[in-house]
């Protein structure tokens, strides 16, 4: 089953033992919640089929420049998602947070 990041917030609740989970779409705070739920976007959506894990969505690849300060971040939160069986790469976080911030852009694409 493919997790997506509609349901991490339900599962998070789940594992905390939370009766209900109440939806606060639009409040990014940083916080540790915040990097479970993308922990386990990154997990449900980067699949391997014998090479580096990627997402099977992805069909276009292009360069995206960042400043250096920036790409540190990403190189640092890449490895704090990172776990023996699956290495993240900065770039694919910053796909998926590309995506995630598209998606709060456009509604009306969410689930492409």
């Amino acid at each position: 089953m493919r997790h997506t990041e509609r349901d991490a917030p339900s599962r998070v609740a789940e594992a905390l033992g939370a009766s209900r989970a109440v939806p606060l779409p639009g409040l990014p705070s940083g916080g540790p919640l915040d990097l479970l739920q993308l922990r386990a976007e990154v997990v449900g959506r980067l699949r391997s089929t014998g090479g580096r894990p990627t997402d099977p969505e992805w069909d276009v690849q292009r360069l995206v420049p960042f400043r250096e300060e920036r790409w540190r971040q990403l190189v640092e939160l890449a490895r704090e998602l990172s776990s023996a069986d699956r290495r993240v790469s900065a770039g694919q976080l910053a796909a998926i947070l590309i995506e995630r911030a598209m998606n709060s852009v456009h509604p009306s694409d969410r689930g492409r």
